[in-house]
């Protein structure tokens, strides 16, 4: 059965599934941190004349279903490359875990970081 949204409401994960190194796993949650440091400007007396936010790169987080019993690993290093929706980005993996739960869908939880000059 589809879903089908009759609001205007986001529904759902837009890039499920994704594609990892030429692998497709179904996405089950996806978390994106857009993070900055803030930077203080004081005088020479030490008092705030001002501040400023230095973006940080985008950092990202997901569990993903294997599609199949055959379905390889993704590895530390290889790309996810969103190709739609409001994350449209190419990610680098940093961590990827394989999480095994009896009675359940086998997941690995995967996490990186915006590829820069992709």
């Amino acid at each position: 059965m589809a879903i089908t949204s009759d609001g205007t409401q986001s529904f759902g994960i837009e890039v499920s599934p994704v594609t990892i190194n030429s692998v497709t796993y179904v996405a089950e949650d996806m978390n994106f941190t857009y993070a900055g440091n803030r930077v203080d400007i004081n005088d020479a007396n030490g008092e705030p004349l001002g501040s400023t936010t230095v973006p940080q790169r985008v950092e990202f987080s997901s569990t993903l279903q294997y599609a199949a019993s055959s379905t390889a690993n993704p590895q530390i290093g290889h790309e996810m490359v969103l190709a739609s929706g409001r994350n449209q980005k190419t990610f680098i993996l940093t961590e990827v875990g394989d999480a095994q739960t009896q009675g359940d869908y086998a997941k690995c939880s995967v996490s990186g970081y915006e590829k820069i000059n992709a």
